[in-house]
């Protein structure tokens, strides 16, 4: 009965987050029509080649303890008026319950520059690997977030996405801010 609730709980949980990914897209993809401007900050910053790295804190659905990690990105940004298509990569690791999580996969985000501001959607698939004991699955990613630009050379933002890797329990919400140099 318990683990017939938590793929309850579970399915509950998707379908809210694909409800606020429509929302989030349905709000910003008209203002981003009407707003792109080709020298904003949000644009430029977004344009071309971008490497990140940053601290994750997950969450588990099921109340077991949060853990953390980091992540690595890799994408290169195409402006298309009025959003920009990156497509890139992904290398995560991630320590939860006595347990190392890695995940890498291609990637895809699609931002909306609105002046300085840049919300974004972002998902993946990829290979997915947890030890203790040795557990693999397809990793799968989807989530967003929303960067502040201060110029070309400097934003500050947050990201959350719900990762998944098949054939094992590991279904995590992962939360991280983000911090952006370029160059």
């Amino acid at each position: 009965m318990d683990r017939q609730s938590n793929r309850h709980r579970a399915r509950a949980l998707r379908r809210d987050r694909a409800a606020f990914a429509a929302a989030m897209l349905a709000v910003c993809a008209p203002s981003a029509a009407s707003a792109y401007d080709e020298s904003s900050a949000a644009v430029v910053a977004n344009e071309g080649l971008h490497f990140g790295l940053g601290p994750v804190l997950l969450i588990p659905p099921d109340g077991r303890p949060v853990g953390g990690g980091l992540d690595f990105d890799l994408r290169y940004g195409i402006g298309i008026d009025p959003i920009i298509l990156a497509p890139g990569g992904r290398l995560a690791g991630y320590f939860i319950s006595g347990r190392f999580i890695g995940t890498a996969m291609p990637t895809g985000r699609v931002t909306f520059p609105l002046g300085p501001f840049a919300p974004f959607l972002v998902g993946g698939a990829g290979g997915g690997w947890i030890t203790n004991p040795s557990e693999g699955g397809v990793a799968l990613l989807a989530g967003g977030g929303l960067m502040i630009h201060v110029g070309r050379f400097f934003a500050i933002g947050a990201e959350a996405a719900y990762q998944v890797i098949t054939s094992t329990e590991f279904q995590e919400l992962a939360i991280g801010p983000s911090i952006l140099f370029g160059f």
